[in-house]
């Protein structure tokens, strides 16, 4: 095989994992920052959620899976985050993707988290957030509903801290 035959399928390789990449980076359909919110959920304890019942609050709404290694290390970093928040009018709906809700129920009451949590399996869940293809996908959505950030992957509390506190004092 010649040089520039080997350097055109490399190319070719590379401008296709380059387009992987970018539709990996950006759902389809996604809200984005800027966006209004809106989520309609079943939380575990059989209650349901709006954005419209959590106006006034900052919401981190937390994609997330028990399976994924990043989120069960961050969920009890969130529980002490929104501990330590919850009475300044920070809110956490923590919507897991897993396909099994007893599982999840399951994992919830074991390792204490007092958080609403909802279930994303099923359709009665109705939200703008798009597919979600990697966990955790968290956002974080403003007072007024609108999305102020957004971040795919592992988030530190510092992270958090730098981005909800602000939003809290407005």
């Amino acid at each position: 095989m010649s040089v520039f035959a080997r350097s055109t399928i490399l190319n070719v390789f590379f401008a296709g994992l380059t387009l992987i990449a970018l539709a990996l980076s950006a759902p389809a359909g996604a809200a984005d920052v800027g966006d209004q919110a809106k989520l309609k959920a079943p939380l575990l304890d059989g209650k349901s959620v709006t954005m419209e019942q959590l106006k006034g609050k900052v919401v981190m709404v937390n994609f997330w899976a028990t399976w994924c290694s990043t989120c069960k290390a961050e969920m009890p970093q969130w529980q002490k985050f929104y501990d330590a928040h919850k009475a300044q009018g920070f809110e956490i709906i923590a919507v897991s993707i897993d396909e099994d809700e007893n599982e999840l129920k399951k994992q919830a009451k074991e390792r204490g988290f007092t958080f609403p949590m909802a279930w994303r399996f099923d359709d009665k869940t109705d939200d703008n957030f798009g597919d979600v293809i990697g966990t955790p996908t968290l956002y974080i959505v403003d007072k007024n509903g609108k999305i102020a950030w957004t971040k795919r992957g592992r988030v530190t509390p510092e992270q958090l801290a730098a981005v909800v506190e602000p939003l809290l004092k407005n």
